[in-house]
């Protein structure tokens, strides 16, 4: 865990992976209960932490949290919002005001944002697709269900009871063999969406353990030396939202611990052949 801003209304931090955000259990540290220590040094009694977003145990990134009540109702407000894209060539939402003009300073409008890194795995179906996201943008429109007796979300059918529609955009950056690497816009907030929906569309997340066995039935991705584990290619990389008192658009951006291994020297090589 890593602080990278703090004042009297936020805190801005970095989770790594495998730190839980919350878990409720006190044989166990979590994010939350971290800087609610960090913040008691310096206040009488226990300190205000408002939750805003989350990010789930495996996946690094920035998350931002209210130091006030107030604050936390602002940010939440914010996350509500429909996100303006942050990917390259995106049109900005410039807002107006009451008279129909435009604001001369956009960057103090607009909800908060969040761009997601991702490597995913690819095969001779989802090729085409990783290409196509090369050129333009690319949306996938899902309907997502949840079973909470094993924590996992599948693909439903439209109408079905629960089912909630999913939408998310992405661009890729990079090919390499295999793999892609890919930046990740998310239109709604399901439970584990990303994941779902790129293995749903036949390009699964690297070092994915639930939704991530590549269509030849192999696990993409190398072991590390050091855990034995393949990470969740999948970071939180940027975050943007309007400061919750003086409206200022905030941004901060993280490099993701895993990008190396697309680089050229990265042993990525999951058995299969270049579709």
């Amino acid at each position: 865990m890593k602080i990278l801003y703090e004042d009297n209304e936020i805190l801005v931090v970095y989770k790594e992976a495998g730190l839980a955000l919350q878990t409720g259990q006190t044989s166990r540290k979590d994010l939350v209960s971290i800087l609610k220590n960090y913040l008691a040094k310096d206040s009488e009694g226990e300190a205000y932490l408002g939750i805003v977003h989350r990010l789930d145990q495996p996946v690094e990134g920035v998350v931002v949290f209210a130091k006030t009540p107030g604050s936390a109702a602002k940010l939440s407000r914010a996350a509500a919002e429909k996100s303006r894209s942050l990917l390259p060539g995106a049109k900005k939402n410039h807002s107006k005001n009451a008279a129909g003009e435009e604001r001369k300073d956009p960057d103090t409008e607009g909800g908060m944002e969040k761009l997601y890194q991702a490597i995913v795995c690819l095969d001779s179906s989802s090729y085409p697709l990783a290409i196509e996201g090369m050129k333009s943008e690319v949306t996938l429109s899902d309907w997502m269900g949840r079973d909470t007796s094993s924590n996992t979300a599948y693909i439903a059918a439209q109408g079905e009871p629960g089912a909630k529609h999913a939408v998310l955009s992405f661009r890729t950056s990079l090919i390499r063999e295999s793999k892609a690497l890919l930046e990740i816009r998310l239109h709604t907030g399901r439970h584990h969406q990303i994941r779902l929906q790129m293995a749903h569309a036949g390009m699964p997340l690297v070092g994915d353990r639930k939704y991530g066995a590549c269509s030849e039935g192999k696990r993409c991705g190398e072991r590390s030396a050091e855990t034995n584990r393949v990470p969740l290619c999948l970071c939180a990389c940027c975050l943007s939202f309007p400061h919750p008192k003086t409206g200022k658009r905030m941004r901060f951006h993280v490099t993701p611990s895993w990008l190396s291994l697309i680089s050229k020297d990265a042993n990525m090589n999951d058995g299969t052949q270049k579709p």
